[in-house]
């Protein structure tokens, strides 16, 4: 573990390459050195970085922290004084190891004063102070485009909902099979992109049989799925990206 700005220029001194950096421990976790500051990064993902004051300062913010999530929750304590906790789609708490008695799980179950990551959070290595906090942001629900979205969503369900009864996707499931889509060109419905697809689809009342494809492209693997197996795939996608959904129909003000 680099647990402060002395280790981290005393890990760095054995690199066989300061532009490549040095391994840390786990997959994926690599020192590197920028003049007199020293950048953690996990798999060309920067998290934050070791400044001549002793401080760590992260430099990530919740969406560039979502493709790597998973590696920071399970390996971050063995790199840095730092344990990382997901507590809503794309939000995260760190805190330092100084500030957690007993279980991690324990210390960032509400209430905490666990603070959420962004761009510029800083913590004392001294100490494991956090430094400059800020309160959690609360959105205020607009109602207007609230009715919105629940009017805009039941629709759009009740027509995917009348495909599926139909068996509209029985040969869409049929061509997948035959012709898989490659894996690179599979939709991965977390990502920005395929949210803005779903968003729109669901605003224009689109299910249009290429929409329908991207789905079955999505969901069809070495298992038989029916329309009715489709229609649920689908619609727990919607709900794993309602947070997501919501903000992009201006529910939440300020966002």
């Amino acid at each position: 573990m680099i647990s402060s700005y002395k280790a981290a220029q005393l890990h760095m001194e054995k690199a066989r390459s300061k532009v490549k950096g040095r391994p840390m421990k786990g997959s994926g976790w690599r020192l590197h050195q920028d003049d007199d500051e020293y950048p953690v990064r996990v798999y060309d993902v920067e998290v934050g970085r070791f400044l001549p004051d002793n401080t760590f300062m992260f430099t990530i913010d919740g969406n560039r922290a979502y493709s790597i999530a998973h590696t920071l929750s399970g390996t971050m304590h063995r790199n840095l004084p730092l344990s990382w906790f997901r507590y809503a789609q794309k939000k995260y708490r760190v805190d330092h190891v100084y500030n957690i008695h007993g279980q991690a799980w324990q210390h960032f179950a509400k209430p905490t004063s666990a603070p959420e990551v962004y761009p510029g959070l800083k913590f004392d290595m001294f100490m494991g102070k956090c430094l400059n906090a800020k309160p959690d942001y609360k959105p205020t629900i607009n109602p207007e485009k609230r009715k919105e979205w629940l009017a805009a969503s039941r629709a759009w369900k009740r027509k995917l909902k009348a495909a599926a009864r139909v068996g509209v996707f029985d040969k869409l499931i049929a061509d997948e099979k035959r012709d898989p889509t490659p894996w690179t060109e599979r939709p991965g419905w977390g990502d920005d992109e395929w949210v803005d697809t779903l968003y729109k689809a669901i605003k224009d009342g689109d299910c249009s049989i290429d929409l329908l494809r991207m789905f079955v492209a999505s969901a069809t693997g070495g298992w038989d799925v029916t329309s009715e197996w489709m229609y649920s795939f689908v619609e727990d996608t919607v709900k794993r990206q309602s947070v997501e959904l919501r903000k992009r129909f201006g529910v939440f003000e300020g966002e």
